[in-house]
């Protein structure tokens, strides 16, 4: 259990001033994705962030986590410049789609284990005690990557992320493909690593506003490239109608 500070910031993920753009086929800039996007999420929150499809969530998220080049701006994971890779791994990523290279689960989970430092026998034991809390039977583990249905890649997927005992978990869409029951117990396994590990921030983007409503205590709306409203919840009022009227609001 790893309950040391990991560092003086307040923050898990600041965002400062990102800029962003579309490139055409030359690589020049095309279209303006986002606009001096700037928020911060609070260390040991769960913070969602919320937008219609193509308000530039994605892109976001990837300038987070090194998968796209920053124009211009700034990002800091727990006060330091998210560009170290020190600091990227203690970061874990859940993606909206799953794995579905030719690699059985073991073999993809125990690559991800050595990119934390970890041998395959640590990786292994991890992964077991994952298995166990998610009901996931064990052989699940000797089979393709590709082969497995869904919901047991997506479990494969949230395990892989947790690995590294990250103190920032990015997470993308990371119930789709969940039966109701296996959802719920996502969610048990949030509420389990928040308390074993209260330094914990978990930044999710999601479309579930049922799940958002619940889970939540943070929130940052993004419209069309520009960050509109950025509030802590509490879950007293409905956030379907709340949201509505917001969005109402913004494009009148």
């Amino acid at each position: 259990m790893n309950t040391v500070n990991p560092t003086k910031s307040k923050y898990a993920l600041e965002v400062l001033n990102l800029n962003a753009y579309a490139t055409n086929i030359f690589g020049k800039p095309k279209n303006r994705l986002l606009y001096d996007v700037t928020f911060k999420v609070p260390r040991g929150s769960i913070c969602t962030f919320v937008g219609h499809n193509g308000a530039g969530k994605t892109t976001t998220v990837k300038s987070c986590l090194g998968l796209r080049v920053i124009e211009s701006g700034k990002i800091l994971i727990n006060g330091v410049d998210a560009k170290n890779v020190t600091t990227r791994q203690k970061v874990g990523y859940i993606p909206e789609k799953g794995n579905i290279e030719n690699i059985t689960a073991r073999n993809f989970l125990r690559e991800i284990g050595a990119f934390y430092g970890l041998n395959e026998q640590q990786t292994d034991q991890k992964v077991i005690s994952f298995l166990k809390f998610f009901q996931l039977q064990e052989n699940r583990l000797d089979i393709k990557m590709n082969k497995l249905s869904s919901g047991q890649n997506k479990i494969i997927t949230i395990i892989q992320a947790f690995l590294g005992d990250p103190y920032l978990i990015i997470a993308d869409e990371p119930t789709d493909n969940l039966d109701p029951e296996t959802r719920d117990i996502f969610w048990d396994f949030v509420h389990k690593y928040h308390t074993e590990h209260p330094y914990a921030t978990f930044f999710l983007i999601t479309h579930n506003l049922d799940e958002v409503e619940k889970y939540t205590d943070h929130l940052i709306f993004l419209d069309h490239g520009k960050i509109k409203k950025i509030m802590a919840y509490k879950k007293t009022t409905g956030l379907r109608e709340q949201y509505r009227k917001l969005r109402k609001q913004w494009s009148s």
